[in-house]
């Protein structure tokens, strides 16, 4: 089994040097997917990652979804209405205020505008990268592969998403415990 340092060494190479003609696509979206179980240790990589790609040359910028999530919840003027009308007595209670709290993050395509929002901070910089973390912080709300397919098209520079799952053959499973989707459009280590 590759180390995880191993992958991300390998995403900067291909990042540096991409194939043209990609069967997966061609816009530079990389996961690198890990297990559920290596959670922490990526997180305490990461620091050693990013001085990596540093050291490359490349401009790194990372985005955490939990606090693009947070930041969302904790602002969004619907707040109140969310906690008073979860009472917790109930685990129907629970399921539906995420299901209310999930519906508001893809209506308002908070995790899409995050990312957007990001790559227009880095953009004209040289060799720019947006590393995308904490990815288990969409979870119950929604999966990454839709949000990937919705913005797609307006990826202008290397994306790397820190993938909690598991890679089965091209289909990736979120967490492990979402059924295999094979239709992501990007590179898998």
């Amino acid at each position: 089994m590759e180390s995880l340092d191993s992958k991300f060494a390998e995403i900067l190479d291909f990042i540096e040097h991409p194939v043209a003609n990609h069967h997966a696509g061609d816009k530079p979206i990389c996961y690198l997917t890990f297990g559920v179980d290596e959670i922490l240790q990526v997180k305490r990589s990461l620091n050693t990652w990013l001085s990596l790609a540093k050291g490359k040359g490349f401009n790194i910028q990372v985005l955490s979804l939990a606090e693009t999530l947070n930041s969302f919840f904790r602002l969004n003027p619907g707040r109140k209405i969310w906690l008073h009308s979860y009472s917790g007595q109930h685990k129907d209670d629970m399921e539906e205020l995420f299901q209310g709290l999930g519906s508001n993050v893809r209506e308002n395509q908070v995790i899409e505008n995050g990312i957007l929002s990001a790559q227009s901070k880095i953009v004209t910089l040289q060799k720019p990268v947006l590393l995308v973390t904490d990815l288990e912080a969409i979870h119950p709300y929604t999966r990454f592969g839709p949000i990937e397919q919705k913005i797609y098209n307006q990826i202008e520079i290397p994306v790397v998403i820190l993938y909690p799952g598991k890679l089965d053959g091209s289909s990736l499973e979120f967490l492990g415990i979402y059924p295999p989707d094979g239709n992501y459009r990007s590179k898998h280590f």
